[in-house]
């Protein structure tokens, strides 16, 4: 089913929901750049950085709805944008926060983060991790379970905005921060400072204690870990990467961190997690069961020393997803099942100010 959403990306012109009041125009474009320092997983061609930029734009810039899904059929919902509109003028340089989307997503998925940073005066950057999208059908087992490899295109999307001939310009490099949800917040960890300790978490879930959640492929996953073993057996890379997951992935040109339902964090435990020495902000439901609190967010918000947790009740994993539109509703099943009580939109409206007031103290 993925492919056929990812086949119709569209920016729909007519929608039923009136467009949103707010001052502050969003534009949106896309970039297509290229890390040349590796090679893709399954290609000789170079890895690729497949970009989104949200930015304020001029005042008489059109926005319009961001859909995903075949012409008539709205699988996912992106917000609104004015796409590729011409970046509003102004006097001083804005900061930059990058983001990281969760296992299987995209560059769009955190799109009701970055239209609020950019209200707030941000520009706002986000890339697809390669081998890791459904949405975009770029799979690879690699890419689900190498999760450290995502933290170096992470430095490599920094690299390209700030070398943009239209942004880089416009970017204050001493207010650069990042943000990222499920796996993308183990991502932020490891861009904060935190240290992975790869053969005790390969102990722990080979063990009679293991929770399932912590160390089973996600359902996102096509892949199983049989298919790691093979690659592991049969590819020198795979082996040198899996030698590498305890190094040191800080970006130190990143000043501060946002994580959002954080994931896989076993894989860094306390005394990794004691390491971020940096501005980190760590926002969870307490229903979440795909990234257990217990295990993920509280001991990293516990361990790291400028850290804060914020736990919101009644709140799941895939609320952070954003809301569905009514095609996604009927086929994509947890992903977009929405609770009555709790409806999506609030939530990500409170953590998106949570997040934007965040960064503003933090990267003055």
């Amino acid at each position: 089913m993925w492919p056929l959403i990812a086949a119709v990306v569209v920016l729909a012109t007519a929608c039923h929901a009136p467009p949103p009041q707010r001052e502050t125009r969003v534009g949106y474009t896309e970039r297509e750049w290229t890390d040349p320092s590796r090679a893709a997983w399954n290609s000789p061609a170079q890895w690729p950085i497949q970009a989104a930029i949200w930015y304020p734009a001029n005042e008489d810039a059109l926005e319009a709805p961001f859909v995903i899904g075949p012409p008539g059929l709205p699988f996912l919902l992106r917000g609104w944008v004015a796409r590729d509109a011409p970046p509003a003028s102004t006097a001083t340089r804005l900061p930059l926060v990058l983001l990281s989307h969760g296992t299987g997503g995209s560059r769009s998925d955190l799109y009701w983060l970055a239209e609020r940073l950019v209200q707030d005066g941000y520009v706002v950057a986000a890339v697809t991790h390669h081998g890791n999208s459904i949405q975009s059908g770029d799979l690879t087992a690699q890419g689900f379970f190498l999760f450290w490899e995502r933290a170096l295109e992470m430095t490599a999307l920094l690299d390209h905005v700030l070398q943009d001939d239209i942004f880089g310009p416009r970017i204050d490099t001493a207010r650069i921060g990042a943000a990222g949800f499920s796996l993308g917040g183990n991502t932020m960890a490891l861009l904060a400072g935190g240290r992975l300790d790869i053969e005790a978490y390969y102990a722990y879930c080979q063990g009679p204690e293991a929770n399932p959640a912590d160390c089973e492929p996600p359902p996102e996953s096509p892949f199983t870990v049989d298919d790691l073993e093979t690659l592991i057996e049969n590819d020198a890379r795979i082996r040198a990467s899996i030698e590498s997951a305890n190094d040191d992935w800080r970006e130190e040109r990143i000043r501060a961190v946002y994580a959002i339902a954080p994931a896989a964090l076993v894989a860094m435990g306390r005394s990794g997690a004691e390491k971020i020495k940096i501005p980190l902000r760590v926002a969870v439901g307490d229903a979440d069961t795909m990234a257990p609190l217990a295990t993920n967010a509280q001991p990293l918000a516990e361990s790291a020393s400028q850290a804060e947790l914020w736990v919101l009740p009644g709140v799941d994993h895939y609320t952070f997803l954003g809301p569905c539109g009514w095609a996604g509703k009927l086929v994509l099943g947890e992903i977009c099942t929405e609770s009555q009580e709790l409806p999506r939109n609030q939530t990500l409206e409170r953590v998106a100010a949570d997040a934007s007031t965040f960064f503003d103290r933090t990267l003055p």
